[in-house]
């Protein structure tokens, strides 16, 4: 009970339904059976003063109060108005650069470079004409585009 009350102070109705509510969430939790929920809700609504309130609650833990999330305890503060973050480094796209520098057009470069091998193995040795140099064209004027670029 706050220590700002006297026992012999009357309570509001808010008061009620805070001890209500601490009553719930100890049937709920277990620490109260269902007849004891129910004579202490009985004795809640028939009593007048801090007093009287207390002896429904003393043996209860506190009242639970909002924690922050650890989520957001372990985040940094915002910067200062015009002060920016040092922006960190993608450390998987520096190792891995040569892999990305097409993008996802170089897996299809792969594929029909597989595919035109596989024709010319069916044709027993007789390689057809080199079509898959339609899409490297492009495929190297990307990965050029890229390297110029600084990150």
């Amino acid at each position: 009970m706050p220590s700002q009350y006297q026992p012999h102070q009357r309570f509001t109705e808010a008061d009620r339904d805070k001890i209500a509510g601490r009553l719930r969430d100890a049937f709920a939790d277990g620490r109260l059976d269902q007849p004891e929920f129910s004579s202490r809700l009985d004795q809640l609504y028939s009593v007048q003063t801090y007093g009287e309130l207390e002896p429904l609650v003393r043996d209860l833990p506190p009242v639970r109060t909002y924690q922050t999330p650890a989520i957001v305890q372990n985040t940094k503060p915002t910067p200062a108005p015009g002060e920016f973050p040092e922006r960190q480094k993608n450390k998987q796209a520096e190792q891995h650069g040569l892999r990305n520098l097409g993008g996802g057009f170089t897996g299809v470069v792969l594929i029909n470079v597989v595919i035109w091998f596989v024709i010319g193995l069916g044709n027993g040795g007789h390689w057809p004409h080199f079509w898959p140099v339609w899409l490297l064209i492009p495929w190297a004027i990307i990965v050029m585009g890229q390297l110029g670029k600084r990150r």
